[in-house]
């Protein structure tokens, strides 16, 4: 049913694959964050440390740390965590540059989904410049080819009714959960969930299939930046005979 799943939710236009194939290490969020910074500081950004040669004012970044996205064990997708500091011998630059740079990761949108976490400013009497720092989360999907809206297609769990022929042989109802995990913007949420259900209701696939698909429920399960995902569950009934 899974494969039946995902072909369903790929002809509706949402990006779909087993979570089983997730693999959070194919991403690279680094030309992200220079495409969000570099004009900020007019191409004056360096990784870890500045060159002897770097103009006044600058911007360098260091990746601090990343964490998983985690839902029922699979990793469908991954935060990194960077330390950004601006730099400038006087104020009004680097104001104008911490504007920019706000007004630069509200306006963005897609599949990386990049939030300021954290923010503050200093000056540094040694090299007599004013620097400002920030915290930047870039949260990325666990795909080869990731597309918003997405999803991810797990089983979950099964049950089953007591065996109904009472004899040696063997006939028992099993019901299969199956999760399917929206990720979207948060002001797509909603219409997703409706294409999903669009798209899945009463969908049957397997030969020993008694039952179609059916909703079984739902609940968000991480928000992080723009990006939510929202675990909703399906389930349909098969015969299981000996």
């Amino acid at each position: 049913m899974n494969d039946r799943i995902i072909e369903a939710l790929s002809a509706a236009g949402i990006t779909a694959a087993s979570s089983s194939e997730a693999d959070p290490s194919r991403a690279d969020t680094v030309p992200g964050l220079v495409m969000l910074v570099d004009p900020v500081v007019e191409q004056a950004l360096w990784p870890l440390n500045l060159p002897s040669e770097a103009p006044p004012t600058n911007g360098v970044y260091n990746l601090a740390g990343q964490s998983a996205i985690e839902v029922d064990g699979y990793r469908l997708g991954r935060v990194d965590t960077y330390v950004l500091s601006l730099r400038s011998p006087t104020f009004d630059p680097l104001r104008r540059m911490t504007t920019e740079l706000i007004e630069r990761v509200a306006a963005q949108s897609g599949t990386e989904g990049w939030e300021i976490t954290d923010a503050a400013t200093d000056y540094e009497y040694d090299q007599r410049q004013y620097r400002a720092h920030f915290e930047l989360e870039a949260t990325s999907l666990a795909m080869a080819a990731p597309a918003l809206p997405a999803a991810f297609v797990h089983p979950v769990q099964a049950t089953a009714d007591p065996n109904v022929l009472g004899t040696m042989d063997v006939r028992q109802t099993v019901t299969e959960h199956i999760a399917v995990v929206l990720v979207a913007e948060q002001s797509d949420v909603d219409a997703q969930r409706r294409a999903i259900s669009e798209a899945l209701l009463g969908l049957e696939s397997p030969a020993d299939a008694v039952a179609p698909l059916e909703y079984g429920g739902g609940q968000r399960v991480a928000v992080s930046g723009s990006h939510v995902y929202w675990r909703e569950l399906y389930r349909y009934d098969r015969l299981m005979r000996s």
